[in-house]
């Protein structure tokens, strides 16, 4: 970093930035059928179906599909919040980046 704070703020807002878009995680379901990719913010960035996947109902598809992102949303989260943490100095908590997918009351079908 250099004498300038202003610069050495700005260099690190950049890198954060850069890391932002870049950051992905993966995350497989327990029995191989749903795998994600998904970005920062919760972009979904690949969802691979096998063909175990299809002997599911559309209920039980659905759920899988939705904790599969979840997860991968935990993983990209937690991988910022590190990297945000390294270029800062500082601790950040791993849920900084808070992921994209909340849940939604089955009773009201509403998100929290």
């Amino acid at each position: 970093m250099t004498d300038d704070p202003t610069a050495d703020m700005r260099q690190r807002a950049a890198e954060i930035q850069r890391l932002a878009v870049e950051a992905e995680g993966e995350a497989v379901s327990e029995d191989g059928a749903v795998r994600v990719v998904a970005g920062a913010a919760g972009n979904l960035k690949e969802l691979d179906l096998r063909l175990n996947a299809f002997e599911l109902s559309g209920y039980e598809l659905g759920e899988l599909i939705v904790e599969t992102i979840r997860a991968a949303d935990r993983k990209v989260a937690a991988e910022l919040s590190a990297a945000m943490a390294g270029i800062m100095g500082a601790p950040a908590p791993a849920d900084l980046f808070g992921g994209g997918v909340r849940p939604v009351d089955p009773d009201t079908e509403e998100q929290p």
